[in-house]
């Protein structure tokens, strides 16, 4: 995987938090991996809070009705 080069602005709070960091780099990777998931996770609960209501409503709206359980034994 090659490594891409950034020049950025930071809060002098956060910067201070990355200047006691041994690996500057290695912390904002891992930073941004972990934001971009939580906001991945936090998208999915909200577009499954707004179909919950339709779920909760329709008893043939089921999306595991269709499956056989023995499907996913093979």
């Amino acid at each position: 995987m090659s490594n891409q080069r950034f020049n950025v602005t930071l809060p002098e709070d956060v910067s201070e938090i990355l200047r006691s960091k041994k690996s500057k780099s290695g912390f904002l990777a891992e930073a941004v991996r972990e934001k971009a998931i939580n906001d991945k996770k936090r998208e999915i609960t909200n577009k499954a809070k707004v179909l919950k209501k339709y779920y909760e409503h329709d008893e043939d709206l089921n999306s595991l009705k269709s499956l056989d359980s023995l499907d996913f034994v093979e």
